[in-house]
């Protein structure tokens, strides 16, 4: 049903899979300057439509710090094992690629989906912390 692809969004296929999927907005001038920048992207395509139903991506300095972000499937496509795939294309680069003691982080929307690739919540230890650029 679906296929991982090893590839970088438009930006047009990010911002639409990112507001579908009800994430928060990027503007058009920080999709066509961040993308192409990642350590490693994925599309997640719904093979009988050939429609981009999903991304992921790892941005980082490659070598200390590796952040998984833009998870993202599309609704209906969702609670199918496209999510699964993505993070499993992720977690084979972050084996493959990530020297020992590098820190992988990402800012998890949903509760139980990514302990199963050994994220864990770092607080108390330590707090996340964001601000948005307006």
């Amino acid at each position: 049903m679906f296929k991982i692809n090893l590839e970088v969004p438009s930006s047009e296929v990010f911002l639409t899979l990112r507001e579908k999927a009800g994430m928060g907005p990027r503007s058009i001038e920080g999709a066509e300057k961040g993308l192409g920048r990642e350590l490693f992207s994925v599309l997640l395509e719904h093979v009988p439509t050939g429609e981009v139903v999903g991304m992921g991506r790892i941005v980082g300095d490659g070598g200390t710090v590796f952040h998984v972000c833009d998870m993202a499937v599309l609704p209906e496509y969702q609670r199918m094992g496209g999510g699964s795939l993505i993070m499993a294309e992720i977690m084979n680069f972050i084996d493959r690629e990530a020297p020992s003691d590098s820190y992988v982080n990402l800012m998890a929307d949903v509760d139980g989906f990514y302990e199963k690739w050994g994220f864990e919540r770092t607080s108390p230890r330590s707090k996340g912390m964001a601000f948005k650029v307006k």
